[in-house]
């Protein structure tokens, strides 16, 4: 099973809907929020979880490295050593994985993706 989102639905309640990856049949069940799920910032609709794995942009012919941070199972973060000029769409290589992607915010040398 993997957590595909925590949706708030009464007070002090939340959803939390998962996924099989194998037969891709869904689950839902509703708990109460606990403080760490109260400080959250509610914008975000899929728990994200803080890692720094190193990857790479693949960009057409050209690649960039860069570092993945805040993954989800709808995007993550990425820390960049420079500020490349990128396609609307590009794939992100990281452990052995390929996920195509596309940029929703960009501050600095910080880039925030999500998964096509």
């Amino acid at each position: 099973m993997t957590l595909d989102r925590i949706t708030p639905c009464a007070a002090d309640y939340d959803m939390w809907s998962y996924i099989c990856s194998e037969c891709s049949g869904a689950f839902s069940m509703v708990g109460a929020r606990t403080a760490d799920r109260a400080s959250v910032d509610e914008r975000r609709v899929v728990l994200r979880h803080a890692v720094t794995t190193p990857a790479t942009i693949a960009a057409g012919r050209r690649a960039f490295a860069c570092t993945v941070h805040n993954l989800s199972a709808s995007g993550a973060s990425l820390s960049l050593t420079s500020r490349p000029r990128l396609p609307r769409n590009f794939t992100v290589v990281t452990a052995g994985s390929t996920l195509p992607c596309r940029a929703v915010w960009r501050r600095g040398k910080q880039l925030g993706i999500a998964f096509n």
